[in-house]
């Protein structure tokens, strides 16, 4: 089966054509994506600004995080106890 040179330029052209076609939707989702990105960007650029939403001082959070700590600790040395009074003996 042979195509003729007219055909294959034709298939070549289409071809082409719907590359094109792609490129320029992938372009358009872009761009899209893009502007969705600087609305996301200023809102969040706003929200910090306005001082909006739940912040945390330094000194609240080394307190929750030290207790938050310490808790564990507790708790893992409580375990380690338990396992060696009543397993180990």
């Amino acid at each position: 089966m042979n195509v003729s040179d007219a055909d294959w330029q034709k298939m070549q052209e289409l071809h082409n054509q719907w590359m094109e076609q792609e490129k320029q939707m992938l372009a358009d989702q872009y761009k899209q994506q893009e502007v969705l990105w600087q609305k996301q960007s200023h809102r969040l650029t706003d929200i910090v600004r306005n001082n909006e939403g739940v912040w945390l001082s330094q000194r609240l959070f080394y307190i929750i995080g030290s207790l938050s700590l310490l808790s564990i600790i507790t708790i893992v040395l409580e375990i380690a106890f338990y396992v060696y009074f009543h397993w180990i003996q």
